[in-house]
């Protein structure tokens, strides 16, 4: 027995099943929850209900319930038994054996399996909340697809959703990308006071392009504008017939210009919608 327990903490139980006395202890029935299986028949009872004062000596070793289930050996028989009082039956020592429990949730535990309901509903709303942002974001883009394809950071995101709605590829647009690898500015050999200008641009953007309007401007020394025009792609495409422009194609231009006189320093070239 613990030597540290008191024969007031020792108390005795009977089993409901053949009537053995065993002696148990508060600690033990705390643990088992007032369970306890008899060591001589086998049987569970609950211990509480024959639980009365110990009428004996406290001579044997009391083990704890936890250490009993631990090492999971069958119930000690006549060897931990103690001697029988007149009017009862053998006196053993219980076993109590906790009952296992499956681990549970603190929801589940307070509310039941109600709470996993409203967690699986929780989830399915949560789902539902960020298909429809989704949802809202592709409708978004489609409705602005023609302003945004202008941007290079969108391009992508709306050529990938034009392969599966319906999308004018003719009125995508991006001036921007437009750029000019060529250009050159000499005295018309046959006109006076003419100007030539020739060069090459490409198209950088992912899809193709329709040619559009070229913006010369002339400027002095201190940057003041002189003189700027707006050309039509029939006025400085070599090609004038060219409708579309693939992309990373290179295209040519030529123009002729009045040769303004040598106040115009710098010429500025930009592409217009």
């Amino acid at each position: 027995m613990n030597p540290h327990a008191h024969l007031d903490d020792v108390m005795q139980t009977t089993c409901l099943f053949c009537g053995s006395v065993f002696r148990v202890t508060q600690q033990q029935l705390d643990q088992a929850h007032g369970k306890v299986r008899c060591g001589v028949c086998g049987e569970q009872f609950n211990a509480l209900l024959t639980l009365e004062n110990y009428r004996g000596e406290a001579t044997h070793r009391i083990e704890p319930a936890a250490e009993t289930a631990a090492k999971e050996e069958p119930a000690r028989d006549n060897e931990d038994r103690s001697p029988e009082e007149p009017g009862t039956g053998p006196r053993s020592e219980a076993t109590p054996e906790p009952e296992p429990a499956a681990p549970v949730s603190l929801q589940a535990a307070m509310y039941g399996d109600e709470a996993e309901r409203r967690r699986n509903r929780q989830w399915l709303w949560g789902l539902g909340i960020l298909g429809l942002l989704a949802l809202l974001v592709v409708q978004v883009i489609y409705y602005l697809r023609y302003d945004l394809i202008a941007k290079p950071e969108y391009q992508q995101q709306v050529l990938n959703l034009c392969r599966v709605l319906p999308c004018d590829e003719q009125r995508f647009h991006s001036p921007q990308q437009f750029r000019l690898t060529e250009r050159n500015v000499f005295t018309h050999p046959t006109r006076d006071q003419a100007l030539i200008i020739n060069g090459r641009f490409v198209n950088q953007a992912p899809f193709a392009q329709q040619p559009l309007r070229l913006r010369i401007s002339l400027s002095d020394l201190q940057g003041n504008l002189i003189a700027n025009r707006l050309f039509t792609p029939d006025e400085y495409l070599v090609d004038p017939g060219l409708r579309r422009i693939e992309p990373g194609k290179s295209v040519p231009f030529r123009l002729e210009i009045f040769d303004p006189d040598e106040k115009a320093l710098t010429y500025e070239f930009d592409f217009v919608s």
